[in-house]
């Protein structure tokens, strides 16, 4: 007959060893071992995370590309050209996720759209669709193709407020596929939803990073539009598209796209949602948006303020 108190004793063992294991496998491959570095060969001047993640330092400005210009044509010139010489400074990417990011598109047939979500996407859905029905414009001798990008920082707490403000539930279990007993909190988002998918090579189109988007690096790009400077790069690229009315079909689609959160005038404060996140946290984000961060000359941290006009 089998000794029962050994048994016991065996399987009190094999839970220790078990517990013992997984502690070992969360201090140690928590944080993705196939780092985006794997993926981008980036030069000297690509992301470099420093400094502590709980207060910004008044030395370090972000300057965007647009501040101070008033040459909107030149503005977007020189980005695609930034980008496209960057582009040029890395080798041997490869595609980090399980299933390879679809393009979603929209056009007007003067214009075709390469959707960034949570960076103006809905907007310029709206505005090309839009065109198309009530712009006479003449029939256009080439389609210019854009894409949009963001400030990653500001762009995942915008999904943060957006998707998990109301029905969260629901969001929550498509985008993080898990349930949860109560509303996230920024920082549970982040770590249970952001970096535990990206662990595991799987993402969700409104926090992947747009660099992974509209084939940024083949040169078929004509635009490459800043959601923060949006409303001037926007007007010039429909008005030498030779849309006519586009400032009325620009102003009509802005005010039934707004936000309610714009429309109360509420300004969002990124930095403090920051604030309750592990340095280790911020350091994963960094490396995630890396190659946005480069291509883009976005900051490096999110406790890098823009410079004030």
């Amino acid at each position: 007959m089998v000794d029962s108190g050994r048994i016991i004793k065996i399987f009190v063992i094999s839970v220790l060893v078990c517990i013992l294991l997984f502690l070992i496998y969360q201090t140690s491959s928590y944080y993705p071992r196939n780092s985006i570095s794997e993926y981008y060969v980036l030069n000297k001047d690509s992301v470099e995370y420093k400094g502590s993640n709980k207060q910004n330092t008044e030395e370090e400005l972000w300057v965007p590309d647009w501040y101070n210009h008033t040459d909107v044509g030149g503005v977007l010139h020189r980005r695609l050209q930034t980008v496209r010489e960057k582009c040029t400074k890395y080798t041997g990417y490869r595609n980090q996720w399980k299933d390879k990011p679809r393009i979603k598109q929209a056009s007007s047939g003067s214009i075709k759209y390469c959707y960034t979500a949570k960076a103006g996407s809905t907007f310029w859905n709206n505005l090309l669709q839009a065109v198309k029905k009530t712009s006479k414009t003449p029939a256009a001798n080439r389609t210019v193709k854009l894409m949009t990008v963001r400030n990653p920082w500001h762009r995942l707490v915008s999904t943060y407020i957006h998707k998990f403000s109301t029905k969260w539930r629901s969001h929550a279990q498509n985008m993080c596929h898990k349930r949860f007993f109560k509303r996230p909190s920024f920082r549970k988002f982040v770590k249970d939803c952001v970096l535990s998918r990206w662990m595991i090579h799987e993402y969700n189109t409104h926090w992947l990073p747009a660099a992974e988007r509209c084939g940024i690096c083949t040169g078929e790009l004509d635009f490459i539009v800043a959601v923060e400077n949006m409303k001037d790069e926007a007007m010039y690229i429909l008005k030498n598209s030779s849309v006519s009315s586009y400032e009325k079909i620009y102003n009509g689609i802005r005010q039934s796209t707004i936000r309610l959160n714009e429309k109360k005038k509420k300004s969002t404060n990124y930095q403090d949602y920051y604030k309750d996140l592990d340095e280790k946290d911020i350091e994963m984000l960094t490396e995630l948006y890396s190659f946005d961060i480069y291509l883009f000359s976005y900051p490096k941290s999110p406790f890098i303020f823009q410079v004030k006009p």
